[in-house]
């Protein structure tokens, strides 16, 4: 059987303990493979344990007869002591009536509170997954190169390059995204790239190189990520915030423009 590699992914998710409905993550590669994980913050039919799964992405695409003989191992972090992480391991195979496997009891939620799991409120859970044997043609859809691996946060898939600004927005603002309407990992990432391009633009864009065009697109992104059923009231105002601010630029501007053509009169 191959030798386990490092996690291939990392779920992170914010906010936990507020969470009553499932997590899916985006999809994620490994073994020229597409898959995600499901995670129940409560439980999957019972209501004392985490449950984890590992699923097939798109298996209705595959196929007939595809098959996927796979080891995998979640890691439920510590990070107070290693020694106590919680870790799962499973061989299964993964086929048209069965493409996913997991544990419905994976750690009793009891445990969960104890120190060092929970940081601030997030959970940080690691996959790996070692494929030995594939039946039926591989995936066709192209993910990510490793260069280019995403994060999960708070059930969205981000690059490394947008952890930072992805677990400031549901730190500061947790109800952001807790009410939202897609479940589909793939809308999910579309609706949050629309949302880290709304805020990296308007909280670390200089107001002069903004545009009226840019702004009207803003606006209709706010729109869109509204009735998704975002909560970004917060973003509302410090996009009006930010056309106030940069209409007073221009004027001062303008106006000193025109004082500078009166003294050479």
């Amino acid at each position: 059987m191959a030798t386990m590699k490092p996690p291939c992914y990392t779920v992170e998710i914010n906010n936990f303990s507020q969470r009553n409905a499932p997590v899916w993550t985006n999809l994620f590669r490994s073994y020229s493979c597409n898959w995600y994980v499901t995670v129940y913050p409560k439980g999957n039919g019972i209501d004392t344990h985490l449950s984890l799964y590992l699923e097939v992405a798109n298996p209705l695409s595959l196929s007939q007869g595809w098959r996927r003989f796979a080891t995998f191992r979640f890691v439920v972090v510590n990070h107070s002591d290693v020694v106590k992480a919680k870790r799962l391991v499973t061989t299964q195979t993964f086929w048209e009536k069965r493409p996913n496997w997991g544990f419905k009891k994976a750690l009793r939620l009891t445990k969960l509170q104890e120190n060092g799991y929970l940081v601030d409120d997030k959970l940080k859970i690691e996959v790996y997954i070692s494929v030995s044997d594939v039946c039926g043609r591989l995936d066709s859809r192209v993910l990510p190169e490793k260069k280019n691996e995403t994060v999960c946060v708070n059930g969205f898939q981000v690059l490394h390059s947008q952890v930072t600004s992805a677990n400031w927005i549901f730190d500061t603002y947790p109800e952001t995204a807790l009410y939202i309407r897609p479940q589909d990992p793939q809308l999910k990432t579309a609706y949050m790239n629309i949302l880290l391009r709304i805020y990296e633009t308007l909280y670390h864009s200089f107001l002069e190189k903004l545009t009226d065009a840019e702004l009207r697109n803003l606006s209709k992104g706010l729109l869109d990520l509204t009735q998704a059923g975002f909560k970004l009231e917060w973003l509302r105002e410090k996009l009006e915030k930010v056309s106030v601010e940069r209409k007073k630029l221009f004027d001062y501007e303008a106006h000193a423009l025109d004082l500078e053509k009166e003294l050479k009169m």
